[in-house]
């Protein structure tokens, strides 16, 4: 999301390669935060598998983190995204 708006950040060829690059980012916004440790949570629609599975990575290469949630999306995000749709939230504990 970029000013309120669902903007593509990159295209990436590949389920694997695709779930890989949002580790990778959200790794990156973890560390960018500052914080010493953040909450994280994965966003799907129709996906529970693949998110699933992306959680595990992300609480496998983000630590300290204080677990991560899994959550499935509603129709106003998914009329814009379609099935399938993985996104990741990293947010800075305030503690």
């Amino acid at each position: 999301m970029k000013d309120g708006r669902i903007v593509p950040l990159e295209k990436v060829r590949t389920t694997n390669r695709a779930l890989a690059r949002l580790v990778d980012l959200a790794e990156q916004a973890a560390i960018d935060t500052g914080s010493d440790e953040v909450e994280l949570a994965v966003h799907h629609l129709a996906a529970h598998e693949r998110a699933v599975e992306l959680a595990t990575r992300l609480d496998e290469r983000i630590s300290p983190s204080s677990g991560c949630v899994d959550s499935e999306l509603g129709g106003a995000i998914g009329a814009h995204t379609g099935p399938g749709m993985l996104g990741v939230v990293v947010c800075p504990t305030s503690g």
